[in-house]
């Protein structure tokens, strides 16, 4: 008896994962409940590819826990081949692991997506019909939220270009343009993250993103040199050159958990960082590409310079120590709305925002369960009435790690003989 051939597929979603297996899971056990539909709102046959980029921890039991999702869906597609693990004998980054995946997909559409991230009520749909209404996209992006209350806005990408490298590297040195700066991205992200059409994006996210197949074969897919990061980057910038645009979709809503897989392996992953980006300013600006790394480099790490180097938090400046509890912001005054950001760099050059009104600012319960083991930094700004004024800043360190505590045990009080 012959295996029946595998029914058509319109829509392959490709996931690269590299030590986040349970959060592989529960992505595929959300897309499984929410999957594409076609414009009439009938279900779309689709696939999910799963590529391990040779994870240093490859638990049994985690292997199985992504590999019974996958059946779980491919027996819900009625499709044995729409399910699939593929355990890749090397590492050779994520641009590889997706390419890999590409290859074994079968779909007129693709999905890219994350491991760490959930897939909500009508997320694929909403990107799928912006696609088919204009077809100068072409890629649709969602907006990014850290936590499953959609309250805590992530920040839209920054394409980096020659400026952008010189002004990161100046503002270490001025205080005033640092804050210059770090106001101006905030603004770019408020747009953003306030729009309610579609917006074209300088750059796009590679945490999420829908392409037409065809489309991406033209523009030569993920380029492998990049072994982590900048592959959005370069994609970003190989697609605007193609003439169409990276469209944020307003009505689909993502929930991303930022950076789990490199938060398993910091030392690989800043190495692979620093890589990509030396090749990306190459690839793209050539030799004024490679002087400009050159030179922002030494301006960074020259001792000759370190006491020209300056930055203080803006004031005024509330340290709220060391704890396991949720964050307290209290604010100098009542505020009709504001914005709060919260970012792991002190100049935040890369933060989520949340909104909220009155006079103080906490993380929900469900939010906080999401902080990590690191310190964090939050900036507020009343925006009441179009306003846009600084209210102040915070450090926080974060004695709490995915819900548990890491506060130390206290010492034990010495015996009095």
């Amino acid at each position: 008896m012959t295996e029946a051939p595998p029914r058509p597929t319109e829509l392959s979603v490709l996931i690269v994962n590299y030590n986040t297996w349970r959060e592989c899971a529960n992505a595929v056990a959300s897309l499984r409940q929410h999957g594409p539909t076609r414009a009439d709102g009938s279900p779309m046959p689709f696939e999910c590819i799963v590529v391990d980029n040779l994870s240093p921890h490859r638990p049994a039991d985690a292997i199985a826990a992504v590999e019974h999702e996958l059946r779980q869906l491919a027996a819900a597609q009625g499709d044995p081949a729409a399910g699939r693990l593929i355990l890749h004998g090397e590492n050779g980054g994520y641009s590889k692991g997706m390419n890999l995946a590409f290859g074994h997909s079968r779909g007129r559409w693709i999905l890219v997506s994350n491991p760490d991230l959930l897939f909500g009520p009508g997320l694929i749909p909403r990107l799928q019909r912006a696609m088919e209404q204009d077809p100068r996209i072409g890629i649709a992006v969602p907006k990014g939220y850290w936590d499953s209350d959609f309250q805590g806005h992530l920040p839209p990408n920054t394409l980096p270009t020659l400026g952008d490298a010189w002004v990161a590297t100046l503002t270490e040195f001025s205080p005033r343009l640092s804050r210059w700066h770090s106001r101006r991205l905030a603004r770019a992200w408020r747009r953003a993250w306030q729009a309610e059409r579609p917006l074209s994006l300088p750059m796009m996210s590679g945490c999420l993103f829908l392409i037409e197949r065809s489309f991406f074969e033209q523009i030569g897919r993920f380029d492998e040199r990049y072994p982590l990061y900048f592959e959005d980057a370069d994609l970003s910038v190989a697609i605007r050159k193609a003439g169409r645009t990276i469209t944020q979709v307003p009505d689909a809503h993502l929930v991303h958990f930022v950076n789990r897989s490199g938060m398993s392996d910091l030392k690989t992953m800043w190495e692979r960082h620093h890589e990509s980006r030396a090749k990306y300013y190459r690839k793209w600006y050539g030799w004024l590409g490679a002087l400009t790394l050159r030179a922002t480099r030494w301006l960074q790490g020259t001792p000759r310079l370190q006491k020209l180097r300056q930055f203080t938090p803006e004031a005024p400046y509330t340290d709220l120590g060391d704890s396991d509890q949720p964050p307290l912001l209290k604010l100098p005054r009542r505020c009709d709305s504001y914005l709060v950001l919260m970012s792991l760099d002190p100049r935040f050059y890369l933060a989520a925002g949340i909104y909220g009104a009155g006079d103080h600012w906490t993380p929900t319960p469900a939010a906080f369960a999401l902080f990590v083991n690191a310190t964090f930094f939050f900036a507020v700004y009343d925006t009441s009435g179009g306003r846009f004024d600084r209210l102040g800043t915070w450090r926080y360190y974060c004695q709490s790690h995915l819900g548990h505590s890491v506060r130390p045990a206290a010492p034990a009080a010495e015996k009095v003989p």
